[in-house]
């Protein structure tokens, strides 16, 4: 089984087409949204495919000075289990739209720490500031995507003895700056992702970028791919069968 704990699969042009695809060759997915409007599209969407997990989000770029749903946004949080993507980026916009930003990942943080959640974290430009609310929050199950080689070492170190999991994608993978930490980061804490539609995957195959990111992370580990594609497999059926244990969720 190919894992993609990452993919905003509303925002490919032919939906059908890549679900099909991805169903036939066995990749589970976790759908990530960025607002209310996206995550309700992306349930219409993927509600015939039970390989595909979505998660309500509110991406941080969505949030600037406010957010008209937010309200909304909340209630619908009482039914979801995994939340993302949400958390920080500060890569563009100005201090006000940073400090809703943080106003917002804060009240997420809590309500995962409260009732067992998962979040998958964004957190561009913003590590350091990202994980210190997610931390005092006591998050249990936190999905780092998109990890820069460029964010500290000693964050992400912190973040995995917190028990937390790296989600690596395809750049990652190729990065002999990614490679040398991963060697420092237990195996069973890592997944793959691909981001797609966007980044250089594009629409590309998800499944064939997911089996280059194992194929990186064989090397890394020293195994064959299949003995990597196994392990991830393993990583994320835990995720899953955490999130189940830690709230009254719908089964997976």
């Amino acid at each position: 089984m190919l894992v993609d704990v990452h993919c905003h699969i509303d925002a490919y042009p032919q939906v059908e087409r890549e679900l099909a695809d991805s169903q036939a060759a066995g990749v589970r997915t976790v759908a990530v949204t960025t607002s209310l409007a996206s995550y309700v599209r992306t349930r219409l969407l993927c509600r015939h495919h039970p390989d595909v997990h979505v998660a309500l989000g509110l991406h941080p770029r969505r949030v600037g000075a406010g957010y008209a749903q937010w309200d909304e946004w909340k209630e619908v949080l009482g039914g979801a289990p995994l939340v993302g993507e949400a958390g920080l980026d500060f890569r563009f916009g100005q201090e006000r739209d940073w400090a809703a930003q943080a106003e917002v990942l804060r009240t997420i943080a809590q309500a995962c720490a409260r009732d067992g959640r998962v979040l998958l974290l964004h957190s561009r430009y913003a590590e350091a500031e990202a994980w210190d609310i997610v931390m005092a929050a006591g998050v249990r199950w936190v999905v780092w995507h998109d990890y820069r080689p460029e964010a500290p070492k000693s964050l992400l170190y912190r973040t995995v003895e917190a028990g937390h999991m790296l989600a690596v994608g395809p750049q990652a993978a190729a990065s002999p700056a990614m490679r040398a930490r991963l060697r420092a980061i237990p195996r069973e804490q890592v997944l793959t992702e691909t981001n797609g539609p966007w980044g250089p995957l594009g629409t590309g195959s998800r499944a064939g970028a997911l089996r280059g990111i194992l194929a990186g992370l064989a090397e890394v580990w020293r195994c064959t791919p299949a003995e990597a594609e196994a392990q991830v497999e393993r990583n994320f059926r835990r995720l899953l069968a955490a999130v189940r244990d830690g709230g009254p969720w719908p089964r997976a």
